[in-house]
């Protein structure tokens, strides 16, 4: 129970929005939020420092029957760091900085991610392919993907292995790969066009895969076709039904571009909660395809406008992850690696181009690679402190400043910041309003 008398005041630099009758203050440098009805923020409002809460709550219409929702309002906006007490904060002499449960953390590096291109040899030439798939190049032999294998296992007890391509399933001992991670206590996701899988390999990739994305641009063979080719639709779809029917944990991954924004529906109607979204990346062939490519602003639009669909769809996970302790930056170089066919170890999977190269494990140590590499060394320097575009953003602290990956392709360098930034804000403020429970007073 507050003391009545006390004067609360809203802490230095809350954010406020509003929509549809429900009131957002958010506390960027935590971050930590709460989400007030009418009466809840005219109270959070008068919290200037002087009046006494008594005296607030006396303003409204049966003010002291609200009292005991009021100090329950209030109690809670002081422990998401919304408000502060003012002579609690005097004796701290440190101002509101020292209310706050601190800056959010600076913690060292973890591998927890590594993505593996076995192979870039696919049996498809989508039109946007990223990875520019399809090429012949070297590979590496069993005996070095071993020893990536052995490495990872001495950098970390347990790590989520992202086995793709090209089309992974090409290699010819990519489940024999998965088999041996699996084995020592990892993770395996396997990224797949599904056209390989059938049902001579099926029990065998429900058995070692914790999760299998395929690739999939619409609900039927001519908006699927438009941007991956004919005739694989029907191969892909019968993938995600073989492996459903084993009880794996599929995913449909939807790339979502201009021509096929108005199938998003018959998507979910199709694929249900299986489906998962992504805008166009312009990169690789996707550099080609400027009219295919969406906004920030127009994805969100195409996503909001199916009903069902979040714009965001792992919104309420995300939110709830940074909670209270917030995020700096996206995984690159630090929590994530990318590792290609030929050996050579990048930030991430989206960017394999030569000025993020940090090593090649057949000529350095990966754990020496990972740790002392110049490049990885000023990747793991970006943050949303040093993005200038994000250093003055409410959310900052919320999305991370989002992929960086996005936003090299896009204004061509990872150190700033491009238009699409305006999905993420909007998509996290829904995602906010929406999932949050509201105080009412």
């Amino acid at each position: 129970m507050l003391d009545g008398s006390r004067r609360l005041k809203l802490a230095e630099g809350v954010f406020y929005a509003e929509r549809g009758g429900k009131h957002l203050f958010l506390q960027p440098r935590v971050p930590d939020w709460v989400v007030v009805n009418r009466n809840g923020a005219i109270l959070l409002a008068r919290c200037d420092g002087r009046a006494a809460v008594e005296e607030m709550v006396a303003g409204l219409p049966n003010g002291k029957g609200l009292l005991s929702q009021a100090e329950a309002l209030f109690a809670e906006a002081q422990r998401r760091g919304v408000l502060v007490d003012e002579e609690v904060e005097a004796a701290r002499d440190g101002g509101v900085g020292g209310a706050l449960r601190g800056e959010v953390e600076r913690q060292r590096p973890v591998l927890g991610v590594v993505h593996l291109k076995l192979t870039n040899q696919c049996n498809l030439r989508c039109s946007y392919c990223y990875a520019e798939s399809g090429k012949p190049s070297a590979v590496l032999s069993w005996e070095e993907l071993g020893g990536i294998a052995e490495s990872v296992a001495a950098m970390s007890p347990a790590v989520e292995y992202v086995i793709s391509g090209g089309e992974p399933l090409l290699h010819p001992r990519a489940l024999e790969f998965a088999e041996r991670v699996k084995a020592a206590g990892n993770t395996v996701h396997l990224l797949t066009n599904g056209t390989l899988i059938d049902e001579t390999n099926v029990e065998r990739i429900a058995a070692v895969a914790d999760l299998v994305k395929i690739s999939l641009d619409g609900s039927s063979e001519a908006v699927h076709a438009a941007t991956r080719g004919k005739n694989n639709f029907a191969r892909a779809v019968r993938a995600v039904e073989l492996l459903a029917g084993l009880g794996v944990k599929v995913q449909v991954a939807m790339t979502v571009t201009r021509e096929n924004r108005g199938d998003i529906a018959a998507m979910v109607e199709r694929f249900g909660s299986r489906l998962t979204l992504q805008p166009l990346f312009k990169a690789g062939r996707g550099r080609e395809e400027d009219e295919l490519a969406l906004t920030g602003v127009e994805y969100y639009e195409a996503l909001a406008a199916v009903e069902g669909v979040a714009p965001m769809g792992a919104v309420a996970r995300t939110l709830a992850a940074v909670r209270g302790r917030g995020t700096r930056r996206c995984a690159m170089a630090e929590r994530e690696i990318s590792i290609s066919e030929t050996g050579d170890v990048y930030p991430c999977q989206l960017l394999h181009a030569e000025e993020f190269r940090a090593g090649n494990v057949r000529e350095r140590p990966l754990a020496e690679i990972y740790s002392e590499s110049p490049v990885f060394e000023r990747l793991r320097g970006v943050s949303v402190e040093t993005l200038g575009k994000c250093s003055g953003c409410e959310l900052r602290y919320i999305c991370g400043g989002a992929c960086r990956a996005r936003d090299f392709y896009e204004v061509g360098s990872v150190e700033a910041v491009g238009e699409f930034c305006a999905y993420e804000r909007e998509a996290f403020l829904s995602g906010i309003f929406e999932s949050v429970e509201l105080v009412e007073v």
